[in-house]
């Protein structure tokens, strides 16, 4: 079920025009930043699609994906020269070089779907992968992830991990990094949180079902257990379920939706 823009639509997305559609998004509680990162492009590209610089063409598929249903599976293919090489892009300020050849993104593997329910707004969750990057030899695996974004600025985040390995490092650390960024997003209001924990046995137990955790208790609480939020999460597990006393490895995915 496609969901509604904040800011209703006169005709069906895949009719509007992209700076339309980037306003949609706007309207919506996407930032540019964020736009930008679901689009593989920086930040001044989108500014220049609302500026009306570009029409923006490139990106109608994925523009689309993100006010229908909230995710992006979908990425820009980037453009080629007659080598059929990536055409370098203006490269970040600081750099050493002016021009960068940016790696292109394709669609990671789908992660299971999230638990059934409903998110602060009872619109029913969608599921979806967006692509990651080509991670480089020496950093941990991006495990699948995926964000979707729901009405009034709240996301849900999803991350599925293997019991051991690099992957399943990688998850702990895109868990805290959510929550970092979210703690950092408080300057407009206290913003909450609640979990959804997979386990190995294929339960999904929630934390913080009861109005949530304020996103910066739960991170200092994450922290306090050696910058680990699967550590605290189980022990929040085992503090409400007396007769349920998984340990740190059964967690094979969390949601976290953020409101």
């Amino acid at each position: 079920m496609a969901r509604t823009p904040s800011t209703p639509a006169s005709s069906s997305s895949s009719s509007r025009s992209p700076v339309d559609l980037v306003a949609d998004l706007r309207a919506y509680g996407m930032s540019i930043a964020e736009i930008a990162h679901e689009l593989n492009r920086s930040p001044r590209m989108v500014r220049k699609i609302v500026r009306g610089e570009t029409s923006g063409e490139a990106y109608r598929t994925t523009l689309t994906e993100l006010v229908d249903t909230g995710r992006a599976t979908t990425r820009p293919a980037r453009r080629r020269d007659r080598t059929g090489q990536v055409v370098p892009v203006r490269a970040p300020r600081g750099a050493t070089t002016t021009t960068v050849r940016p790696a292109e993104q394709a669609p990671a593997p789908a992660a299971p779907p999230p638990a059934a329910g409903a998110g602060p707004t009872g619109r029913r969750r969608r599921t979806g992968q967006p692509g990651t990057g080509t991670a480089q030899p020496t950093t941990p695996a991006v495990p699948p992830q995926s964000t979707t974004y729901l009405p009034g600025g709240a996301r849900q985040h999803s991350v599925r991990v293997p019991q051991r390995g690099r992957d399943r490092e990688a998850g702990r650390q895109q868990v805290a990094a959510w929550l970092r960024a979210a703690a950092r997003g408080q300057r407009a209001g206290r913003k909450n949180v609640r979990f959804t924990v997979h386990l190995t046995d294929g339960r999904a137990v929630t934390v913080g079902d009861k109005g949530g955790y304020a996103v910066s208790a739960a991170l200092a609480r994450s922290r306090a257990e050696g910058q680990d939020p699967f550590a605290w999460l189980n022990e929040e597990i085992q503090a409400r379920y007396a007769d349920f006393y998984p340990n740190d490895r059964d967690i094979v995915g969390v949601d976290l939706t953020i409101y």
